[in-house]
Parts: structure tokens; C-alpha cells; sequence
């Protein structure tokens, strides 16, 4: 079976199969059946077992060949997930066909490993490494988590580095933390509005919010246009002016 593969599915209908040997006969065919489905590489014991099991193992190829094609479904969603979310720049120009995948993911492991230059002084190794291993190699062998910066997401994600200094002002006079949690809910909010990231963060900045949720930046663009009328006295500012304009004519 394939890796990672640790069942499989018997249909019922086999059972024709098997009741129509001996038991003998059908238990050296089932024998043969979990040595294969086992990658023993099992060789048929006789030419009946070998005939039995031609339309199992036919079965057992279609069932292998969809579970395949499920994983490297998810394991493609996945990626392409991970992608749009620290590289949005570059998931829209792989999704519209200016880029491979492959290229956006190798464009994208360039400006980590371009990070990690930079802050490699800061990993701590505690194991004895040699002077030529590459930084990647350390990164892989070393169980050493990487260090998230609040400031650091926000700009990777798209969001200009003025108008995030100037947000982190905001967030810091309402106390409010700069955790991955937090950098996480106010992105789920962005993505669901309709309008562009840098428009979103520069209205929380000149509301003083230090949060965000999609329905406030609707709220603030579309204001309530039945709003109550001023009134002087006990008539609608309109109807004042209607018998102002009528005494004067």
C-alpha cells in the first residue's frame, strides 16, 4: 500500500467469490491477500489463487489510485492555503496564471531563508553543528520555533510599514497584546471585507481601533441615511425652512 495508508475497503460482494472455493482454497487466497496489501510482494501459491485474486488486486489499484488522488488534492489545497495566507502577493499571481506554483513556492522559501540570514544570530542551537552546514540545513535538524513578530506578519502580509507603525501606537495606548492569536483574528476579519487591506488599517487607525471586525468598516462607509432630521422647535429643520420661504414670498 501506499505510505501513510493503513487500511483498506473489502466489499461485500467478494463473498460469491470466497464461498465458491474450498476452505482450503480460500484460505490460501486470503493469506495471499494481506501479504500483498502488506507490500510483501507475495507470489500466488498456486494458479487458482493467482486467478482468484485478479479482480481483488484490480479493486485494491482503483481504491489505492482515488485515496492518492484525495491527498494530493488536500495536500495541494494545503499549500496553496499556507501561500495565500504569509504570501498573498504571490498566490494572486499564481492564481492568475503569471506564475507556476512551484515557482511561488520556491520565491516564497527565498524570502525566509532571506529572514533567517538576518536573524540567525538569535536561534538558539543547542546542539554541535559543523561551520558548513547551511542555515536550512540547522532550521531542519534543530527543533528551535520560530519567533513570531506582530509587526513582521502585518507587513509581510501587504499592509504598508507607516501606516502598521502607526496602528501599533493605537494598539499600544489601548493596551491591547500583539500575539499571533491576535494577528490571526484581525486577519480573518480583513478577508472577509470587501475593500482593500491598507484602506481597512488606515480606517483603525483614525477610529482608534485597536481591533477590527468586518462589519464596522461597512457601518463606517455606508452611514444610515434615515437618520432623524434636526428640528427647531417641534417642526423638521425642512418644513422651518418651507414656512420661512413661503412668509417671504
Amino acid at each position: 500500500m501506499a505510505e501513510n495508508k493503513t487500511s483498506i475497503i473489502v466489499y461485500a460482494d467478494w463473498l460469491e467469490l470466497f464461498e465458491s472455493l474450498s476452505d482450503d482454497e480460500a484460505g490460501k487466497l486470503i493469506k495471499h491477500f494481506f501479504r500483498y496489501v502488506n507490500d510483501l510482494n507475495p507470489k500466488a501459491p498456486d494458479r487458482l489463487t493467482e486467478i482468484s485474486f485478479i479482480p481483488i488486486k484490480q479493486s485494491l489499484k482503483r481504491d489505492l489510485h482515488k485515496w492518492e488522488q484525495k491527498v494530493d488534492t488536500r495536500s495541494k489545497s494545503g499549500i496553496e492555503g499556507n501561500l495565500k495566507r504569509w504570501n498573498k502577493d504571490l498566490y494572486e499571481e499564481y492564481k492568475s496564471n503569471k506564475i507556476t506554483l512551484e515557482d511561488a513556492l520556491i520565491i516564497a522559501e527565498n524570502r525566509k531563508t532571506s529572514q533567517s540570514d538576518k536573524t540567525i544570530a538569535n536561534i538558539a542551537v543547542t546542539d554541535s553543528v559543523t561551520v558548513t552546514d547551511s542555515v536550512t540545513d540547522i532550521l531542519l535538524k534543530k527543533e528551535t520555533k520560530e519567533i513570531f513578530i506582530f509587526k513582521n506578519a502585518l507587513i509581510d502580509f501587504g499592509f504598508k510599514k507607516n501606516l502598521v507603525d502607526d496602528w501599533l501606537k493605537v494598539r499600544k495606548t489601548k493596551k491591547a497584546t500583539n500575539t499571533e492569536t491576535a494577528f490571526k483574528k484581525f486577519i480573518e476579519q480583513v478577508l472577509k471585507t470587501n475593500a482593500p487591506y491598507n484602506q481597512i488599517l488606515e480606517l483603525c487607525i483614525e477610529k482608534s481601533w485597536s481591533g477590527y471586525k468586518a462589519e464596522w468598516f461597512e457601518k463606517e462607509k455606508n452611514p444610515l441615511e434615515n437618520e432623524k432630521e434636526r428640528t427647531v422647535g417641534r417642526m423638521t429643520e425642512s418644513t422651518y425652512i418651507k414656512t420661512i420661504n413661503a412668509f417671504n414670498n
